[in-house]
C-alpha cells in the first residue's frame, strides 16, 4: 500500500451543483475505519465561527453524519459536542495542517502534527461510525487543500484543479 499523498483542491459538497452532498462526484471513496487508513489530512484556516466540516457516508452512499470543528468546539453528529480542549496556536498565515482519523474505536483530531483531541466512541455512536466508506468536505475555505493518499483514496470527478463544485471559490 502506497503512502504517498497529493495535495488536491477542495470541493465543497454543500452546494446545489453537488446536490447538497448527495452527488458521489463530490465525494472521496475511502474506508476511514480500516486500520491501515492514515485518516483525512487537510490544510485550511481554522476560524472562530465557521466550522471545518467533513461529511461521512456508508457503503450505500447514505450520509452517516459529520465531523465539524472550529476554535471553540468539536462536534460529531449524534455523538459528541464539546468545547475545544485547548487553544489553537495562531499560524502566521492562519492556515493549519489538520487531520482526522479513527484509531480503533477512537476518533482523533491532529493539528500541526500534534494530537489535539481524542474521543472513544461507544455503543450506538461506535456502531454508527463503524462503516465509513466515503467522505466529503464542507466549509474548509477557498484556500483549503486536502491530501489524497495514493492507493487508499479515490476522489470523485469534481475534484479537479478548476472545479470548485459550484462554491463561492470559483475563479
Amino acid at each position: 500500500v502506497s503512502t504517498q499523498s497529493t495535495g488536491r483542491k477542495r470541493c465543497d459538497c454543500w452546494t446545489a451543483e453537488c446536490g447538497w452532498c448527495s452527488d458521489e462526484k463530490c465525494r472521496v471513496s475511502h474506508d476511514l475505519t480500516d486500520t491501515s487508513s492514515q485518516g483525512i489530512s487537510v490544510t485550511s484556516p481554522i476560524k472562530w465561527v465557521n466550522l471545518n466540516t467533513v461529511f461521512f457516508f456508508d457503503g450505500n452512499g447514505d450520509m452517516i453524519g459529520s465531523f465539524r470543528f472550529n476554535r471553540k468546539g468539536i462536534f460529531l453528529t449524534g455523538c459528541v459536542k464539546c468545547r475545544t480542549p485547548r487553544p489553537l496556536p495562531l499560524g502566521d498565515q492562519g492556515l493549519f495542517d489538520w487531520s482526522v482519523a479513527f484509531e480503533g474505536s477512537e476518533l482523533v483530531l491532529y493539528i500541526s502534527g500534534e494530537e489535539h483531541w481524542r474521543q472513544e466512541l461507544v455503543g450506538e455512536c461506535a456502531e454508527r461510525y463503524s462503516d465509513i466508506q466515503e467522505f466529503a468536505f464542507g466549509d474548509i475555505g477557498c484556500d483549503g487543500v486536502w491530501y489524497e493518499v495514493e492507493g487508499q483514496m479515490e476522489s470523485g470527478s469534481h475534484f479537479t484543479d478548476n472545479d470548485t463544485c459550484g462554491s463561492e471559490c470559483a475563479e
